[in-house]
């Protein structure tokens, strides 16, 4: 083949790649700006849900501040004069939102995807509606028609402080946040506590409130957590079942190794009962005081 033949071979075909280059390069052009001049054609919110379908947020409030960040209605723009990350930044500011994403799609839809933060307990303050910790121990405001059901606190005066897990100054909000951590990770424990109050006394002990029975469970203190649970979780299991869950007014669990009962009942009669659970043994006893112990 002469060489003739090869530069011609080599015109044509670098024509060719030339062409397509250009052509899918004016096909790109023509669709960026096809989809930069489309208007929005719906806005989608998918809010992903609180232990179910709760919600802190809704949908009508997330497109509301959207359109006031963006300062116009949005299924009236058009792509291009929308600042994406501009909107997704006005979201996350937002004290109810973990982390928002927002994207548009080949339909033109206007995507909004939101995490919201998640609640461990709520704060009921004597004046106000009050406000939750999430599981970071970040607060979270209450809204008027977004309730999430989670554990309520009352009787606190503490005031909340942003930094109140990394001070070292003592922390009844501390306490309880650690204490309801604990209580959110356990099956058991979280379908049986309902409340927290903060005693009104000298003491101050926190007090947990079950979702059945009458008792009071006196807690005290965050300080040997696990040794209290434990204990808690054996006396429901083998000595309230064969007693009656309706024995007792208040469980104190602050001292170690033992729970005391106080009896709603003073006459009722003295008892002695083991109960038993792998090669932990306890008895159970009724002294003078009219209160019932639990020792290991």
């Amino acid at each position: 083949m002469s060489g003739k033949t090869l530069n011609i071979k080599r015109v044509r075909d670098t024509i060719i790649w030339f062409s397509l280059i250009a052509g899918i390069a004016a096909l790109l052009f023509f669709s960026i700006n096809r989809k930069t001049n489309a208007g929005v054609k719906t806005l989608v919110v998918k809010i992903e849900g609180i232990e179910g379908d709760e919600r802190l947020i809704t949908d009508k409030e997330v497109a509301q501040i959207l359109t006031l960040a963006a300062g116009k209605s949005l299924t009236k723009a058009n792509i291009k004069s929308l600042n994406i990350r501009k909107l997704e930044a006005k979201l996350n500011k937002d004290k109810r939102i973990e982390r928002a994403d927002i994207y548009f799609d080949s339909k033109d839809r206007l995507n909004v995807r939101i995490i919201q933060k998640k609640p461990v307990v709520r704060i009921i303050e004597e004046a106000g509606a009050g406000y939750y910790l999430d599981e970071n121990g970040k607060q979270v405001p209450v809204t008027s028609g977004s309730v999430v059901r989670v554990p309520i606190v009352t009787g606190l005066k503490e005031e909340f402080d942003p930094a109140f897990l990394t001070s070292k100054k003592p922390s009844k909000l501390k306490d309880i946040f650690t204490i309801m951590q604990y209580v959110k990770k356990d099956a058991f424990l979280s379908s049986l506590i309902e409340q927290v109050n903060v005693e009104q006394d000298s003491i101050g002990d926190i007090v947990l409130i079950p979702k059945i029975g009458r008792e009071k469970l006196i807690f005290g203190s965050a300080l040997g957590m696990e040794e209290k649970f434990d204990n808690l979780k054996i006396f429901y299991r083998e000595g309230l079942p064969r007693l009656g869950w309706s024995r007792y007014k208040s469980l104190n669990l602050k001292y170690s190794n033992q729970i005391a009962g106080t009896l709603s009942n003073p006459n009722t009669a003295k008892i002695k009962m083991p109960v038993l659970k792998d090669s932990l043994q306890a008895t159970l006893v009724t002294d003078i005081n009219k209160k019932e112990s639990i020792h290991h």
